[in-house]
């Protein structure tokens, strides 16, 4: 069966808000977050909320300079603080700010000197209420008493939890507490108005007195996606006391929020009333101009409920599939002079998929885990496929199904394939319980994304003989995993390998690159073992260390780091059979250095080798070694073994889809499973009806690896992703070109000229060129031959430190436009970045929409900066247009030719 996709987070949550305050319209809010795929869907249903009380939210990564931070910071009307950041990184970087803040996470801002120290290992719930202790006040969002504020004691990202490492100082107002699993009783909300004395001094060492008021909001961000109504409540009660705003009449928080897609047809609509609102007048349709037109006194068959008591609408029935619908809300109280209020125009766009398989609702429990629905290659030979992770260590969280790498919601299937021998290919076949109808409502195409891994980063050679060149990548060998290359041999027994570190060269000049020897208990990344390394820094010299525990820390020993110890170097390291290890050093090979003995418990067969790492993912490093030699080692002298450890990495491959067992439809690259970024895969269904499959009667679906057509061939193995198998509508998109004028600079086509507006600059005729603008007048900048245009003849030059130069076009950006601009543009001198805007001319206000800086290289080359209007909503029924510079140091100068502007809808 297919399953409908239900979006809009908050769809039952309005009418529960129906008496809360309505914010007025304007604040801009900072909200810092992780900003990772983790934590990304929990933050991101609160900054919709936020967005959806008609607040401008500027997401802020917590990875930022602490300079970066206060700026923005002291610019926001309201800095929101998700619990999903690392409170150590902004802990001690906005304590002083005077701007108000609202915090999610109680007990981690003790830096900020707002709580005492309290427990350190019970912040889990006990149940999902919190008690209010103070009913009266505004933070208390009218609730009192026993309030539930979770869906579920856990969410998909572990137990929740609330705020419990700390309490409240004496000055602050304590809004409500709860028992956690600890049993005690910890402060959940609670205020400091600003000025207010706090508990202990914040760490940076900044006055003992809230900069602002500092609202603690103490819902952990494992409790983010199991907020219940009343959570909400709390975060909007929060944002309103902090910006001091006052109740408004209109309706607000529409559900479907404004703009949102992918609704369900079965769709419910609700919204928040006014604050004054008794009754409501509901208008929804297909077509705009009605919606936004209608009344009592003229309902033009849209007004569909008329002086309705509750703040919601059923429209009955299915909505039209893909379907773009609007509706508006006015508020009604026949005893106030200002009523009826006009609310806003609202729209959404109903589903136009369904949905194979998105892999949501599988858990680790059957019949409902993935193993009941998908067959893999399980017991079989020649299918190397496997769906699911073998044994999740549940109690640290882990799942059959992936839940970091993700393309939406929270899961994704991971699958193993192996089509080395005697495997040929490798095949994942879920079927469907009954047949599906793949022509239902009209759709066309079949959607699924994936996405692969890089394929080996490291590499081993010998040659000349004797002389070993490897190259790897790698965050490093440290810590609790490693991530490097290593050309092994396996052993049993006792274990000796002596080598000679030529050279290495580092990245980025990076003098953590460490190359040496190693003995390791296994290819996990986790795994115990011992080595020997050198680097390239005299303060570091040699690392003698080992990890001596399965996936625990690395530790180093603490012996004479001798400052020449450093490439070309001598390295020794021995292993007893017993499992005691020694290490030596030399300079020449001849006079060794031993360092301290260690004990690490290994098991039979290990692995001892050559080992490198660029302590640089994003780069690769090359060592070389020579005078490699195994004593008394049982090992085979003549064949090595090479990997990448502890980097995923992917064996070329093709990959295929086919329905029924039988109609394969292989994807355009063959080296697919390299593919490193989620890459969304359309393929037409009537490709599969022309392999002889009928649409209305489907039975199953597979994904495969490899070349089942030439099972003869050998191939590779790895590790990929998928997610979100759909059945669309047809998705063609259609272009419309936006007219820029004099987009290649033709005009006026007589010589040389300096100046935008007609005024002309040292000693350049004041000619006008049509269609651009600059906001002053230049000191070297205009038009131009001999620059490699790519329309015409002549091109556009403008030097550093000149403003801009910019065109406003006669398109009116509507919803649900999609902008594309792109231009030519090269180094003509010096010059190495040119910033493209787009912006919306806001009554005669050029207010950037998206902006790109690119670098440019000495070649006329095409670049190119997208826009969204459901991004920049306030953008709709203003006018488009382009803004380009020179934002390079010094002086220099760029080339910029073929303007072109195109618009589509999504």
């Amino acid at each position: 069966m297919f399953f409908k996709k239900f979006t809009g987070i908050f769809i039952c949550l309005a009418l529960a808000l129906s008496f809360s305050i309505t914010v007025a319209k304007g604040a801009n809010i900072l909200f810092i977050s992780a900003m990772d795929e983790a934590t990304g869907p929990g933050d991101e249903a609160l900054r919709v909320f936020i967005e959806g009380l008609g607040h401008t939210v500027i997401m802020f990564d917590d990875d930022e300079t602490e300079a970066d931070t206060e700026v923005a910071a002291a610019e926001a009307d309201l800095v929101f603080i998700s619990e999903s950041v690392s409170s150590s990184k902004i802990r001690e970087e906005i304590t002083e700010i005077e701007t108000p803040m609202v915090i999610t996470e109680s007990w981690g801002w003790d830096e900020m000197g707002l709580i005492t120290g309290g427990g350190e290992d019970a912040p889990d719930v006990a149940t999902t209420n919190i008690e209010i202790v103070e009913p009266g006040h505004p933070l208390a969002a009218g609730l009192s008493g026993t309030a539930s504020v979770l869906t579920d004691i856990a969410s998909s990202r572990g137990p929740a939890r609330f705020g419990g490492h700390g309490a409240a100082g004496s000055a602050a107002t304590v809004i409500a507490t709860a028992k956690l699993s600890d049993g005690l009783t910890w402060d959940i909300i609670f205020v400091y108005e600003k000025g207010a004395q706090l508990p202990v001094p914040p760490a940076d060492g900044s006055p003992q007195v809230a900069a602002d008021m500092r609202i603690c909001l103490g819902f952990d961000e494992q409790s983010y996606l199991v907020w219940n109504e009343n959570a909400y409540l709390f975060l909007e009660a929060a944002i309103n006391y902090a910006l001091g705003l006052k109740p408004q009449p209109k309706a607000g928080i529409p559900k479907p929020y404004n703009g949102e897609v992918d609704v369900a047809q079965e769709a419910l609509l609700s919204w928040k009333k006014g604050a004054y609102a008794v009754t409501h007048n509901v208008y929804f349709g297909k077509t705009v101009e009605d919606v936004n037109a209608a009344d009592p006194t003229n309902p033009l068959d849209v007004l569909v409920g008329e002086n309705q008591t509750i703040n919601a609408y059923d429209p009955y029935g299915l909505l039209d599939f893909g379907g773009t619908y609007y509706w508006r809300v006015d508020e009604v109280n026949d005893l106030d002079p200002n009523s009826p209020w006009r609310g806003d125009l609202w729209s959404f766009t109903v589903i136009n998929y369904f949905i194979v398989d998105d892999f949501e609702g599988y858990t680790d429990y059957t019949p409902n885990d993935i193993f009941s629905s998908w067959s893999d290659g399980f017991g079989t030979d020649e299918n190397g496929a496997l769906v699911g992770y073998d044994n999740p260590d549940f109690d640290a969280g882990e799942h059959f199904l992936e839940t970091m790498e993700v393309k939406s919601g929270t899961q994704s299937l991971p699958y193993f394939y192996n089509n080395i021998p005697p495997a040929t290919y490798s095949e994942a076949t879920l079927a469907f319980s009954e047949p599906q109808d793949w022509t239902k409502e009209g759709v066309k195409e079949l959607s699924l994304w994936f996405k692969g891994n890089p394929p080996y980063t490291g590499s081993f050679l010998e040659a000349p003989v004797g002389t070993y060149t490897m190259t790897g990548s790698g965050t490093d060998i440290w810590g609790k995993a490693d991530e490097f290359h290593f050309a092994f041999k396996e052993f049993a027994g006792a274990g000796t390998i002596i080598a000679k570190v030529e050279s290495i060269d580092p990245v980025n000049a990076n003098k953590d690159t460490k190359a040496g020897v190693m003995i390791r208990d296994s290819l996990e990344p986790g795994s115990t073992n011992t080595a020997l390394l050198c680097t390239l820094d005299p303060e570091k010299g040699l690392r003698f260390q080992n990890r001596s525990v399965l996936n625990d820390t690395t530790a180093r020993e603490d012996a004479d780091m001798d400052p020449n110890a450093i490439p070309p170097y001598w390295l020794k390291l021995q292993r007893t059979s017993g499992g005691l290890i020694r290490a030596y050093r030399s300079p020449d090979g001849i006079k060794w250095t031993q360092f301290g003995l260690k004990q690490i418990s290994m098991e039979e067969p290990m692995y001892i080798g050559l080992a490198v790492t660029s302590h640089d993912a994003g780069m690769t490093s090359k060592a070389v070694f020579s005078n490699v030699s195994f004593h008394d080692t049982n090992v085979d002298i003549l064949q090595w073994t090479d990997q990448d450890i502890g980097m995923l990495s992917n064996e070329p491959e093709s990959m295929y889809v086919i329905l029924d067992g039988s109609a394969k439809i292989y994807y355009d690259d063959p080296n697919a499973t390299l593919i490193n970024d989620w890459t969304e895969w359309t393929i037409p269904l009537q490709n599969f009806a022309d392999r002889g499959i009928d649409l209305t009667s489907v039975n199953s679906i597979g994904i495969g690896i490899g070349d089942k057509d030439n099972p003869q061939q050998d191939g590779g193995s790895g590790t990929m992703y998928f997610d979100d198998i759909r059945l669309y509508l047809p998705r063609s998109v259609e272009t419309k070109e936006i007219v820029v004028e004099n987009f290649s600079f033709e005009l006026p086509g007589t010589e040389k000229i300096k100046g935008w507006n007609g005024e002309g600059v040292a000693g350049t005729p004041a000619v006008d060129i049509p269609g651009w603008s600059s906001d002053a007048v230049v000191v070297d900048s205009g038009v131009e031959t001999g620059y490699t245009p790519t329309d015409g003849d002549w091109t556009a030059f403008l030097m550093s430190g000149d403003p801009s130069v910019w065109q406003s076009t006669d398109y009116t950006i509507a919803e649900g436009d999609i902008f594309e601009l792109k231009v030519d543009a090269r180094i003509t001198w010096a010059a190495t970045n040119l910033q493209m805007i787009l912006y919306y001319d806001d009554s005669g206000a050029r207010i950037p929409a998206v902006t790109s800086e690119v670098t440019l290289t000495d070649d006329m080359q095409e670049y190119a900066l997208s826009l969204s209007a459901a991004d920049v909503p306030e953008s709709v029924g203003k006018n488009i247009g382009i803004e380009l510079s020179n934002s390079s140091s010094g002086d220099s100068w760029i080339g910029l030719d073929n303007i072109r502007l195109v618009v589509s809808k999504e």
